[in-house]
């Protein structure tokens, strides 16, 4: 898509149109941001880790209850942790304050988007302000923008490193402040997520200088001190947790964590090479249909150094994160932008269609997200149904202007009309699922042991879980719950004292309640526990003696 020239008041409009992409953007990620539930695992653990490193002080090592959590470097909890000391809330910050750096890493990423396409399909950024405004509607940046974790943080250190590469690629300008921001944030995305921040912009760079056979465009990022800066910011905390571990933290990082998943499908998510390709249907939805029609005109353009730039940010990570063992939904997320990019970039040369493909497009475009919400539809009850039914409905209306722009052959209006489908179908999948509360069995367990506790005129009750020990249930009792595994001896874990309620996961093969004399059944909740992946029956047990 060829950038409209600025005439008379250009710049004001251009103004607009960034004000409008940021507005957007929060009005894409903001629904049900606070309301939504804790979820398992990743986050939990990430913020009951931020909230331990706010009440000791200690922003060195990284704790879950007593155990050294040592899988990720202090990047994250050290926003989080700044989020929380800025609110002034202290341990007490709701949960939604630990999620401010996801939404500000994701807004960051959506408009570094518009700069990236800005610089591959310029001079005025316009397919690039379109571009983001795709990606910002699709359903795993909506996810990551709403969860208190790395990659949406990470998505914008990695989006930042490659701003720069592009300008450096295509000859334009490039001052040394945008070196010192290269260097920058290498070194951020480096401590959010150790070598995955870096691993982006070097595949791309790999991949450029083996098919150009030409490396002299990345002399300006050999500048020393961008380079001593960012050793500078990194390095001091890995040293120190190097020390204060004792070599504990490499061990736990890279032997247990990142070979584990590139050896075997860790916590039972393998999957086989190619599971991402089906995915990108639902995972890269409402852009995922602009994309598909719009390959035939990518891959005549491959030579193009705008295409180029874009096939080499994504062809090599994407086989990397096929090859691995490991399938997580989110983990191709750092090669949406140039697939949105592309498909913005290369629309003209889509429309002006026959019929055939005017009705391919509606296929494309109408199913994937409706089976999505229709997924969430089936298991939705009371208002969470109303939500999506109207989510749905706004969508589809959405679609409507879609279709109907691609037969006129009005690309602005197409994307923003897929852009508008995938907001608003999004937002209403995310509140929805906030108010279902089959999801979020930990948050019904938590709350009935507290009512039980209340009865007893106790105000914070000691919580267990046994047979159930997912981390949403520490967020939610506690630094002090205790988790068991199901097979721990009743009498290990049914102590009677003040206070004290277990949340029991109900054994399968069990067809009544859990039964104890000591600890009797105070009520039962059903749920989906996200975390494991099934069905659980939680039993509280009420083992509260007088004090």
């Amino acid at each position: 898509m060829q950038a409209e020239a600025v005439g008379p008041g250009g710049k004001a409009v251009l103004n607009r149109q960034w004000l409008a992409l940021l507005v957007f953007a929060l009005l894409a990620f903001l629904p049900a941001f606070a309301s939504l539930p804790i979820t398992d695992r990743d986050e939990a653990r990430f913020a009951q880790a931020s909230r331990q490193m706010v009440a000791s002080g200690d922003l060195i090592d990284i704790r879950f209850q007593d155990e050294a959590r040592h899988k990720k470097p202090i990047g994250i909890y050290w926003l989080q942790t700044a989020a929380v000391t800025v609110s002034g809330q202290g341990t007490d910050a709701p949960l939604w304050v630990y999620r401010v750096p996801s939404l500000v890493g994701a807004v960051l990423a959506v408009l570094l988007v518009a700069v990236i396409g800005g610089s591959l399909f310029g001079p005025v950024p316009v397919p690039g302000l379109l571009a983001a405004a795709l990606f910002a509607a699709g359903f795993v940046i909506g996810g990551e923008a709403r969860i208190a974790k790395t990659d949406a943080a990470l998505l914008a250190t990695i989006l930042a490193a490659q701003a720069v590469l592009v300008r450096l690629y295509l000859g334009q300008v490039v001052g040394r402040g945008l070196i010192f921001g290269f260097w920058l944030a290498i070194a951020a995305g480096v401590l959010i997520k150790g070598p995955i921040g870096p691993l982006v912009p070097a595949l791309t760079v790999l991949a450029l200088v083996l098919l150009d056979r030409r490396a002299a465009w990345l002399r300006p990022l050999g500048s020393l001190w961008p380079i001593l800066l960012a050793l500078a910011v990194t390095l001091p905390w890995f040293i120190a947790i190097t020390l204060r571990s004792d070599g504990a933290f490499w061990t736990a990082s890279v032997s247990v964590d990142l070979l584990s998943k590139v050896a075997s499908g860790q916590e039972g998510k393998g999957a086989p090479p190619g599971t991402y390709l089906v995915m990108l249907l639902f995972s890269f939805w409402p852009a995922t249909p602009l994309l598909i029609l719009a390959l035939p005109a990518i891959w005549a353009a491959r030579r193009n150094p705008a295409t180029r730039f874009c096939l080499a940010w994504i062809i090599p990570t994407w086989l990397m994160y096929e090859a691995i063992p490991t399938k997580l939904f989110h983990y191709t997320l750092p090669v949406f932008p140039a697939l949105a990019i592309l498909a913005v970039g290369h629309l003209p040369m889509v429309l002006g269609r026959s019929r055939v493909w005017l009705m391919a497009v509606a296929g494309l475009t109408v199913v994937p997200g409706l089976a999505l919400a229709g997924g969430v539809l089936y298991f939705a009850t009371d208002l969470a149904a109303w939500i999506v039914g109207l989510a749905i409905a706004g969508a589809l209306i959405a679609l409507g202007v879609a279709l109907a722009a691609f037969g006129k052959d009005r690309p602005k209006r197409l994307v923003l009309a897929l852009a508008a489908a995938g907001a608003i179908l999004h937002g209403g999948i995310f509140a929805a699922l906030a108010r279902m509360p089959l999801l979020w069995p930990s948050q019904s367990a938590v709350a009935l042991a507290q009512g039980v506790a209340a009865e007893h005129g106790c105000d914070r009750p000691l919580v267990s879980g046994w047979g159930f020990t997912e981390p949403s249930l520490v967020w939610l009792g506690g630094r002090d719950t205790r988790l068991f595994p199901a097979d721990a001896p009743a009498t290990e874990v049914l102590l009677p004292s003040a206070c004290h309620l277990v949340v029991h996961a109900r054994p399968t093969a069990a067809p009544e309640a859990s039964a104890n004399p000591i600890c009797p059944v105070a009520g039962s909740i059903e749920g989906f526990a996200i975390g494991a992946g099934r069905r659980v029956t939680l039993d509280i047990l009420d083992c509260h003696t007088p004090g």
